[in-house]
């Protein structure tokens, strides 16, 4: 008589299962780091704004419109009191020939502030 344990082992025990969750380990740092990078081109998009406000400051059609926005952009940052009267001659007198250049040349220079502050503080 064949023996029943020899012979229905290999029926009845289970196959060696592989390695559980071996294929997904990948997907968790993958994910940390998409968030990751996400976070960090936010981060540097939004740093970067006033710069890019800038920019559409020196090509603003209106002068003095363009004058009072790059006023308020800079009003919490410090600027030197000689720019600062330029400034606001531009704001507040009647319109010069040369408004436009004078707007664009103190826009390059708000810039290098914000450069030389660190960006947006």
């Amino acid at each position: 008589m064949p023996d029943p344990h020899k012979d229905l082992a290999e029926i009845i025990e289970p196959a060696t299962q592989a390695a559980a969750g071996s294929g997904s380990d990948y997907l968790l740092p993958l994910a940390l780091a998409c968030v990751v990078l996400v976070l960090g081109l936010a981060w540097f998009w939004r740093r970067r704004a006033p710069l890019r406000a800038l920019r559409r400051l020196a090509r603003a059609a209106e002068v003095q419109a363009g004058a009072d926005a790059l006023a308020r952009l800079l009003e919490n940052r410090a600027a030197p009191a000689a720019w600062r009267r330029e400034l606001d001659r531009l704001r507040f007198a009647r319109q010069e020939p040369d408004a436009a250049e004078m707007l664009e040349r103190l826009c390059r220079e708000a810039e290098g502030f914000l450069r030389a502050r660190g960006g947006n503080k």
